[in-house]
């Protein structure tokens, strides 16, 4: 039986339910998302979230990222950065087509040592910018 769908809403490149950044940060993660997109094609969204309605957060953010149909249908190109302020917990979630860029190590490397150490000192929009900018320095 899978999850249910998370009651998130895709109204933009950034969506910050957790309210977490300011306008004006997400203004600039949304612009460099919106770059990204245009000279790859690929799709980047980043969300936070108040909570995970008791699921894993890997349940949680595959589901959404299904929802959302992140990335170009026929390349499944997608990548989501998902944030769970109050539950400590994240999860960057890749798309089949990007995988052999964005593994699974390399995208725990990046959450451990580029963002954690940010959200830790809650400093949320360092973090996701930083990680924003290691995720799209791997892609082609």
């Amino acid at each position: 039986m899978s999850a249910p769908a998370p009651a998130l809403a895709l109204t933009g490149r950034v969506v910050d339910a957790a309210n977490i950044l300011s306008a004006q940060e997400e203004d600039v993660l949304s612009d460099r998302l919106a770059a990204l997109e245009a000279r790859t094609g690929h799709q980047m969204v980043v969300a936070t979230t108040p909570d995970l309605q008791g699921q894993a957060i890997a349940h949680y953010s595959l589901a959404l990222a299904r929802a959302w149909r992140i990335g170009r249908a026929h390349h499944d190109d997608g990548v989501l950065i998902l944030v769970a302020p109050h539950e400590k917990s994240a999860r960057i979630e890749v798309g089949y087509g990007l995988e052999d860029q964005l593994t699974d190590p390399l995208c725990a490397e990046i959450m451990d040592d580029v963002m954690v150490p940010r959200f830790r000192k809650s400093d949320y929009a360092a973090g996701l910018s930083a990680g924003v900018d290691a995720l799209i320095a791997l892609l082609p």
